[in-house]
């Protein structure tokens, strides 16, 4: 968990216009997002696949990694749901609740935000296509 949390904050400090999506170690090039002054490398541990996407304004990053729990379970959510997720702070009520999830958690952190908040983007398993998926709606949801 903390290689993930530390790529997360690595990406925050470097920067992304569309999506990419890495079931392994690969690059983040500045023609996938202009936001970048050069390629960076991500380097991802075995098992885990990752979701980087950008706006003109901000850089998203999920990761989770494919040997993660699956199943139903409580987690404590901001009592505004989604839209609180890696957005800026005035989107969180502050107000933790008791909530049922499932699916794979999805660490996702946006410059927007600067913080690392989990995502629970629904069932299944955690793969490269949801992680992109969850990137790219913390990206609006920073933007909005």
């Amino acid at each position: 968990m903390k290689k993930i949390t530390l790529l997360l904050v690595g990406m925050m400090a470097s920067g992304m216009a569309s999506a990419v999506q890495l079931e392994a170690s690969g690059p983040v090039t500045v023609l996938n997002c202009t936001l970048l002054n050069e390629d960076v490398a991500i380097n991802l541990t075995t098992g885990v696949n990752a979701g980087v996407s950008c706006s003109t304004q901000t850089i998203a990053m999920a990761a989770c990694h494919t040997a993660g729990r699956v199943t139903s379970r409580s987690a404590m959510i901001d009592s505004a749901g989604a839209d609180c997720g890696p957005a800026p702070a005035t989107a969180c009520t502050g107000t933790l609740v008791s909530t049922p999830v499932e699916g794979a958690a999805m660490p996702t952190a946006t410059t927007a935000a600067g913080t690392v908040i989990s995502q629970y983007p629904g069932t299944g398993v955690c793969d490269a296509v949801k992680a992109e998926t969850n990137a790219t709606a913390a990206v609006t949801a920073a933007d909005a």
